[in-house]
């Protein structure tokens, strides 16, 4: 594993560096000089009575996206600043440079990046990243900081005070050849925690240890006709939870691996290699297809450049679509088998089977049908526990819905009437659970659309229903909604009003109503000015009675176009000889 990785690290490396030297940049064209893009400034106020406030009472926010252009260099930066009290004490500002010419791609600042799904996923990056796309080939290279996703969001409750985060360092390359359908990517990324980056008396959380993690992955594709398509992905994670862990527990084999490799990673007894990946197959023709796909993710999988893995599963799946009558019947549906406990060191194996279809309908000019259907199955295969000698324990869980749709009337004055029917239900089949743990969800909606083209103006009424039931309690609301909206002063100014009421009850008792309303507006004063402003209000009667009223204005400005340009002498003395 690690000497692969050695060789693997070298060779997109290799690859990288040999690539700049060949790489030639054109002559950049446009004008010298010339900065577009848009500014907003704006405001919120926050009231609530009876409950505890969630936001703070006045905030100011102010975001702009100005492009930058030298020589048809773009460079678009992107700025935001809030005043936000509440929980959060430091105020959220951001700021990215992404500047683009043809094949070449920078971000500096504060941006997201993804290589992969399972090395380096919609992390937030603080520092700088290349992408370098000439041809058919694509090389990318990451260097930054990262945010403990965790730690941030527990700082939400605790205050940061409370909960210090290490400075985590992320370093991610990947080189890679070909086409959407024809390509191959080799990835390597590498993140560490600086141990020195926090005050150690302050950190005495279990949960915060300084990590460290090198990923490697690879991914191709290959379409050799066009039915055909064949997609492979393949990570493979050595992580470690605590630099600091004892080396008590120790084995011979990591001492063996630390001596070997203990100057690319700290390797102790609390590093695990884990490995990830998905393959699939699809025939596509005109109108079927169908196809399979098999996914594993280790136990403890792990990578510090994702957010979140669902880890120790393996899906087993098969994909089949068709099309009818000219397309106007389509079905598309899946299903197969997943299943945990892949190293069989948990009591028990659960294995669910999967099965889900959608079907569309076309019936006529103006009818349209759509439907949907799922069936989750959960099965526990027997194991020991610690009071009885064996459990089996059995999980269904169903899903499905329609939504008839009928439209009438002509372009100027047209009318729409949908219903939309779900349901959702998770049974326990267990004789003597069964109807505590049962969960029912029923929700219908009735909706009537009008829309008056020439005058600019629009309406819709909805009524709504929904009932649930959770362990032998019954839920249910009832009520309508009326949104309206309407163009005026020559379409520079949109007014839209919304006012719902509902009818709450509790086991069949009446448990209060609630009220929403909303009114906002937005006027064009130039083609370059924009002033909007929203009203939004909310109350409720009953146990938990209160009242809670929030708004915001916004001003929003795009800049002129300025732009300078400079002739060479001879641009000159050509002009001047036309003249």
């Amino acid at each position: 594993m690690f000497q692969a990785k050695k060789y693997c690290i070298l060779g997109i490396f290799l690859c990288f560096f040999t690539s700049l030297e060949a790489q030639n940049l054109e002559q950049f064209g446009g004008p010298l000089f010339s900065i577009s893009g848009n500014v907003s400034i704006g405001t919120s106020f926050y009231n609530a009575i009876n409950r505890e406030s969630r936001r703070s009472p006045f905030a100011y926010f102010i975001t702009a996206s100005p492009t930058v252009s030298v020589y048809g260099f773009d460079i678009p930066i992107s700025l935001s600043y809030r005043d936000q009290a509440g929980s959060v004490t430091n105020p959220f500002n951001r700021l990215s440079f992404n500047p683009r010419y043809k094949w070449l791609a920078i971000n500096a600042g504060k941006f997201t990046k993804s290589l992969s799904t399972y090395t380096l996923s919609s992390q937030v990056i603080s520092g700088a990243a290349v992408d370098l796309t000439p041809g058919r080939f694509r090389f990318s290279i990451v260097r930054g900081n990262m945010e403990n996703a965790f730690i941030q969001i527990d700082t939400l409750l605790n205050m940061p005070e409370a909960l210090p985060s290490y400075k985590r360092n992320a370093f991610a390359i990947k080189a890679g050849y070909g086409t959407a359908t024809n390509f191959i990517d080799l990835i390597a990324f590498k993140a560490k925690d600086d141990i020195n980056s926090i005050d150690q008396s302050l950190n005495d959380l279990k949960n915060n240890r300084p990590q460290e993690n090198i990923v490697l992955g690879s991914s191709f594709g290959l379409s050799p006709v066009r039915w055909l398509s064949f997609k492979a992905e393949l990570s493979g994670s050595a992580h470690t939870a605590n630099q600091e862990s004892s080396d008590i527990l120790i084995t011979e084999d990591t001492k063996n691996l630390r001596e070997r490799y203990g100057s690319q990673l700290t390797i102790n007894s609390s590093t695990k290699i884990q490995f990830a990946g998905r393959a699939s197959i699809d025939f596509r023709f005109k109108r079927l297809g169908f196809g399979g796909e098999y996914r594993r993710v280790d136990p403890l999988y792990k990578s510090l450049g994702a957010f979140y893995f669902q880890e120790d599963y393996e899906n087993y799946l098969v994909r089949f679509n068709f099309s009818l009558l000219e397309g106007k019947f389509r079905f598309n549906g899946r299903g197969g088998i997943q299943r945990n406990n892949l190293n069989n060191l948990r009591k028990v194996t659960n294995t669910r089977q999967i099965l889900s279809t959608n079907v569309s309908m076309l019936a006529s000019r103006n009818l349209t049908v759509l439907a949907r259907y799922a069936n989750f199955q959960t099965d526990r295969s027997p194991g020991l526990v610690a009071v009885n000698d064996s459990l089996r324990y059995a999980r269904a869980n169903a899903a499905y819905g329609i939504t008839p749709r009928f439209m009438f009337g002509d372009k100027d004055k047209r009318s729409t009437i949908s219903l939309a029917y779900n349901h959702q239900n998770l049974s326990d089949v267990i004789a003597d659970q069964a109807t505590e743990n049962n969960i029912k969800n029923n929700v219908v909606n009735l909706n009537y659309n009008l829309n008056l083209e020439s005058s600019g103006m629009n309406l819709n009424l909805s009524v709504i229903a929904n009932r649930n039931e959770i362990k032998n309690i019954e839920r249910e609301r009832a009520g309508v909604h009326l949104g309206f909206s309407k163009k005026l002063s020559e379409d520079k100014m949109t007014f839209n009003l919304g006012l719902g009421g509902f009818q709450n009850y509790l086991d069949g008792t009446s448990a209060g109503y609630s009220i929403t309303g909303r009114i906002g507006a937005k006027y064009r004063m130039e083609k370059s000015v924009n002033i909007s402003g929203m009203i939004n209000m909310i109350e409720r009667s009953g146990t938990t009675a209160y009242r809670e009223l929030r708004g915001n204005l916004r001003v929003s400005f795009r800049l002129p176009d300025v732009s300078s340009s400079r002739m060479n002498k001879s641009q000159s003395q050509i002009q001047k000889s036309k003249s």
